[in-house]
């Protein structure tokens, strides 16, 4: 009889477990939709141009198993610089030149785990150590930065009046890289040879 007394103890345990398990989910679904929502709330509007751009460098590297030719002609520093350039005449510019300077620091701590797909990360671990990847990386790895956007924003311990302004300036960046395509985009493919 200790037996079977030992095996209702087991299912009652193990049926506790598993009520235990759903109230977590549920409360995950919870917390995801929460984010959710505050990820809609720094939404960027991707002009459709840009969108085709990601969608075409997506499939050179998933189904056509290319990879961008690096050091880029016009790398992410170049590209910030000339928007800074184009916002000289305003004036005061020392909240744009912060912000372009998180994109820097954002650029370089994403690279490595968000931006990239699979067949970049040899070519990655060849570039990393010789010099800031803002200084490697160009357009096609820039505009991949602006679909993460939204979420590093909603991590981002800033007040709301700082973050509108970030996203201003993103969307502005956004329009710049557009107006700007055929410059800062090259779509230089190679073979992948690193698999």
């Amino acid at each position: 009889m200790q037996t079977k007394r030992k095996t209702t103890k087991t299912q009652e345990s193990s049926d506790n477990r598993g009520r235990k398990r759903n109230r977590d989910t549920s409360t995950e679904k919870v917390k995801m939709e929460d984010n959710r929502s505050v990820d809609d709330e720094y939404q960027l509007e991707m002009p459709k141009s840009l969108k085709d751009i990601l969608i075409e460098d997506w499939e050179n590297i998933n189904k056509e198993d290319q990879i961008v030719v690096l050091p880029s002609k016009m790398t992410v520093t170049d590209i910030l610089d000339r928007y800074l350039q184009s916002h000289q005449m305003n004036g005061n510019n020392e909240m744009l030149e912060q912000t372009v300077q998180g994109l820097k620091l954002y650029f370089n701590h994403t690279l490595g785990n968000m931006l990239l797909y699979r067949s970049e990360r040899k070519q990655y671990e060849e570039l990393v150590s010789t010099k800031p990847l803002v200084d490697i990386y160009g357009g096609e790895h820039f505009l991949r930065l602006f679909v993460e956007l939204p979420t590093l924003m909603s991590q981002a311990n800033v007040d709301d009046e700082t973050l509108e302004i970030m996203k201003s300036t993103f969307m502005d960046i956004l329009i710049f890289l557009q107006d700007n395509e055929k410059e800062i985009f090259m779509k230089t493919y190679q073979a992948n040879r690193n698999r």
